[in-house]
């Protein structure tokens, strides 16, 4: 039975398939802030048993979704009802995801498939800006992917946490980077100046809710600064 595993201090990723592509992350409670465990992401709607097994035991305050695809929110509403969680995501994604849209890819048959992919709505409690505080976390907007994409960033100890980026299809200790096709963003020039700023925060360690966690590498930064 696949189980959370812990990657770096307080973040533990869970495999929700197939292999670890779709991920969730669960966020230790923060004692010197007070903010309580986070759940980010919850893959798609029919990995909600699989969800339900990595989340036994679970206690969390707030479910923080990356960016609305149906792949990172397809099952948030039932998530936020089983851990009575509040939902937080960027402001424009909170806003689009509130008018029924989530279709935001630039191809056709991506957004047709966004659209046959459609996850039950809720109401998002906390809109997210740049700056925002969740707990040790600060929120850093990184519009391109979606208009309303997030990343989490861990300064103490320079860990990343992402929902698009490079994937990484190796292991944390042998990572291999794939680089997702440019058709799957929102917007091309906002998407690479996103990953400019990522780099530019100099990460130690990477966690996405898509592929194996690693520490930042050359492979990574190439993967991430290619036109």
């Amino acid at each position: 039975m696949r189980s959370l595993q812990t990657v770096a201090d307080g973040v533990h990723l869970g495999a929700l398939g197939p292999g670890s592509f779709i991920n969730v992350v669960v966020l230790d409670a923060d004692d010197d802030s007070g903010a309580g465990g986070m759940v980010v992401d919850s893959g798609l709607r029919w990995q909600r048993r699989r969800l339900q097994r990595l989340l036994d035991g679970v206690e969390a305050s707030t479910h923080v979704v990356t960016h609305a695809h149906a792949d990172h929110l397809g099952s948030t509403a039932w998530l936020c009802g089983h851990l009575g969680t509040d939902l937080a995501m960027g402001r424009e994604d909170a806003t689009l995801f509130a008018g029924g849209r989530i279709d935001t890819l630039q191809t056709r048959v991506g957004r047709a498939l966004s659209r046959a992919l459609d996850p039950e709505r809720r109401t998002v409690e906390r809109p997210l800006v740049d700056g925002d505080r969740l707990g040790a976390w600060q929120v850093l907007t990184t519009p391109g992917h979606s208009p309303g994409s997030i990343a989490l960033w861990r300064e103490a100890d320079r860990v990343l946490l992402i929902g698009h980026g490079p994937v990484n299809l190796g292991s944390r200790t042998s990572p291999r980077w794939l680089r997702l096709p440019e058709a799957l963003n929102h917007d091309l020039a906002e998407a690479a100046a996103s990953r400019r700023r990522l780099v530019d925060l100099d990460p130690a360690v990477v966690v996405s809710t898509h592929g194996a966690a690693a520490r930042v590498d050359d492979a990574w930064l190439r993967a991430m600064l290619r036109p």
